[in-house]
């Protein structure tokens, strides 16, 4: 079977687990662009274009997502370490790590932990605090995902979560057509079946206190994830962080609004 369109052409392996990456543009200066829980790098598929011209852009799939394999378990300083492995064999020294949601956490880890690896952060609606929802909360075993008798099922079953308004079909549905695959019986999620870890955990809140690389946060005034309360929060723990609070737009900003944050991407990124 033909891969599809979106596939991404390059790979690295990473301690046993082959993590899929790609490159897009020729400008001085270089981004990696981190995407959320259960999603893949086509969330970034409209943002690339708006920056190819003026960055290297360089997108992957984190194990466990999209095209990448599969681990027996999965931590916040694997995933990070798959940026930095990602980021060495695209031939890109010290990128700018954007991350949206789960990918802001594991760009905050990249930054504390392999400082010397990373220029600086962009956060894109990336909660740092644990929400009131899983205080306390044990973590249930994973389940198989819903099996869709047909491709075209699952792909119409595709929503966004949390949810919020759908974005524009030519921005939604490449994300939804690249999240299913093949399996026995029919059709499922890429990420369906395992458990991740949501990285609210304190080795995360410990990198986010002491960044020693310029940090930019940003967050959508409609958010469900990071409201006006914990964006302050979140903006009065990060050192010398630049913030930005977009009025209008929900967590899935990415997908949303590509132009204002490609835009917002180029000017903080600019370290």
């Amino acid at each position: 079977m033909t891969a599809p369109a979106s596939a991404l052409p390059s790979e690295v392996v990473v301690d046993g687990v082959p993590v899929r990456y790609g490159v897009t543009g020729t400008g001085p200066g270089s981004l990696v662009l981190v995407h959320g829980h259960g999603a893949h790098h086509v969330w970034w598929h409209a943002v690339v274009p708006l920056l190819a011209d003026r960055w290297r852009v360089v997108t992957l799939d984190l194990s466990g997502h999209g095209d990448s394999g599969h681990r027996a378990e999965y931590t916040g300083p694997q995933w990070a370490r798959e940026v930095v492995a990602v980021a060495d064999a695209a031939g890109v020294e010290r990128p700018v790590v954007v991350g949206h949601s789960l990918g802001g956490r594991v760009a905050v880890l990249a930054g504390g932990l392999h400082p010397d690896r990373v220029a600086g952060l962009v956060l894109l609606d990336c909660g740092i605090l644990m929400p009131d929802t899983l205080r306390g909360r044990t973590l249930p075993p994973p389940r198989p995902s819903r099996v869709h008798p047909t491709r075209e099922a699952a792909v119409a079953a595709f929503r966004l979560a949390p949810a919020q308004p759908e974005p524009a079909a030519e921005l939604f549905a490449p994300v939804a057509e690249y999240s299913v695959r093949a399996v026995e019986g029919g059709w499922t999620w890429k990420h369906g079946g395992q458990q991740f870890p949501t990285l609210y955990d304190d080795q995360v809140m410990h990198a986010a206190t002491t960044l020693s690389v310029p940090v930019a946060y940003v967050s959508g005034g409609e958010s469900l994830v990071v409201d006006d309360a914990k964006a302050a929060e979140v903006a009065g723990m990060l050192p010398g962080v630049r913030t930005v609070r977009v009025p209008g737009l929900h967590h899935h900003l990415v997908l949303e609004d590509p132009a204002t944050v490609a835009r917002l991407i180029d000017e903080l990124a600019r370290v």
